[in-house]
């Protein structure tokens, strides 16, 4: 389903903490999160230097912040069971946080590894007991 830019722009406004309960939502109910690529992934960088991978729940999203600030860099899409085991163990392991939900001039909701999966399963049990598939 494409967002149109009005639903673009009303939830790009609102706060760190439900952009992130956005994110977990429309993720488990689609089965897709991205991310943006160009000849590797784009990376952020905490101010004490750690670094940080972006990710998005939809395609416009992502495509907002390639145009502010990752230019040249495409939206690639990647399958939710992906993330749950391969992605985040690997960024867990690498000291690598995830970003959630950026949006231009934001580094609002930077959850560990650990804590964005234990929510995203939640969810998905969630909407699981209540007859919801992605």
């Amino acid at each position: 389903m494409a967002i149109d830019t009005r639903q673009l722009q009303a939830v790009v406004m609102l706060p760190g903490p439900q952009r992130y309960e956005y994110f977990v939502k429309r993720v488990a109910e689609t089965g897709v999160v991205w991310s943006l690529y160009r000849q590797g992934w784009a990376l952020a960088k905490k101010e004490d230097g750690t670094l940080v991978f972006p990710l998005w729940p939809d395609s416009e999203f992502a495509q907002v912040c390639a145009d502010y600030e990752w230019t040249g860099y495409a939206p690639q899409s990647f399958a939710l069971d992906e993330l749950m085991t391969e992605l985040l163990p690997q960024l867990e392991q690498d000291g690598i946080v995830t970003g959630v939900f950026y949006t231009p001039g934001a580094r609002d909701v930077m959850p560990t590894a650990g804590l964005l999966r234990a929510d995203l399963d939640d969810e998905i049990r969630r909407r699981g007991a209540e007859g919801e598939t992605p």
